[in-house]
């Protein structure tokens, strides 16, 4: 009888949020499965169209992966068993690079560096994401915020510039708020993809949006922030510095909150454990 082959599969993190647990686990497959059937089998979770991904396997790099068109080989499919199965895949994500544009890049001989072709790959990727946003408003009417979240962060002043299923983006006096869902996790950014938040699930996010777009709004006007004595105390931890060597925190379980900046954490003490009428209350208080 054949023993199964047992190979290691681990993937990136995606958001913010989405690296509090490993990622890696195991596979068994028969042996006398091709490579492309193994790499199918340990294709990561997160099936999101559009996304892309590349499988190393035992650190070379072996084919581009995606939910639109499966598992596109760029090295022989060779048939595995004992002598030649991989000890360790591993899926590099390559953002929302469109995975057909990658896979002839590659073949075309590019080396496979993320940075390198997403910096090559955005102007043409700015274009169509646009354009598929504006269609999604016009033809889908689904929105990601919730309608008491829009109506009060209206009531806060701000101005949707976009607004459909799956991205709200607004001015939040001269500011560019972006905000998006990344798998289960509903992530905020200003200005320059300054990561503020990745919260999970969404009605903790909209609370905090509020909040935080309100104490934004506090600011401008020349009032000071939300008094101490309305705030929350949950628990949260130091986690390692942001890509702007900003400070972020975390909590640990029930809701994934991860915050950057102090601001994003005062937003979450007056958000914590409350509704968007009793953050309004707050933001109301003199």
């Amino acid at each position: 009888m054949t023993t199964p082959l047992s190979i290691e599969v681990d993937r990136d993190s995606v958001a913010m949020g989405d690296d509090v647990h490993s990622h890696t686990r195991r596979i068994s497959v028969m042996s006398g499965t091709t490579l492309s059937s193994v790499l199918a089998e340990a294709a990561p979770e997160i099936r999101s169209r559009g996304w892309s991904w590349v499988a190393e396997v035992d650190g070379r790099t072996a084919a581009v992966w995606s939910i639109d068109r499966g598992v596109e080989m760029l090295v022989e499919d060779n048939v595995v068993i004992a002598d030649n199965a991989p000890r360790r895949i591993f899926f590099r994500y390559f953002l929302q690079i469109d995975p057909e544009w990658l896979y002839r890049r590659l073949v075309d001989g590019a080396e496979a560096n993320r940075y390198v072709l997403e910096r090559e790959y955005q102007p043409i990727g700015d274009r169509l994401r646009e354009e598929e946003e504006r269609r999604r408003e016009r033809e889908l009417s689904g929105r990601l915020l919730g309608v008491e979240c829009s109506a009060a962060l209206r009531g806060l002043g701000v101005e949707f510039d976009l607004h459909n299923d799956r991205m709200a983006r607004f001015d939040v006096f001269g500011s560019l708020w972006r905000v998006r869902r990344m798998d289960t996790m509903t992530v905020t950014a200003r200005g320059e993809n300054r990561f503020l938040s990745s919260i999970r699930p969404v009605a903790v996010a909209e609370v905090w949006l509020v909040a935080a777009v309100g104490e934004r709004m506090r600011q401008v006007r020349g009032l000071s922030p939300a008094p101490d004595r309305l705030l929350s105390h949950p628990d949260l931890y130091p986690m390692s510095l942001g890509v702007f060597r900003e400070p972020r925190w975390s909590t640990r379980g029930h809701p994934t909150v991860q915050l950057t900046g102090v601001e994003a954490v005062h937003a979450y003490r007056i958000a914590a454990g409350r509704t968007i009428a009793e953050v309004m209350q707050i933001l109301n208080a003199r």
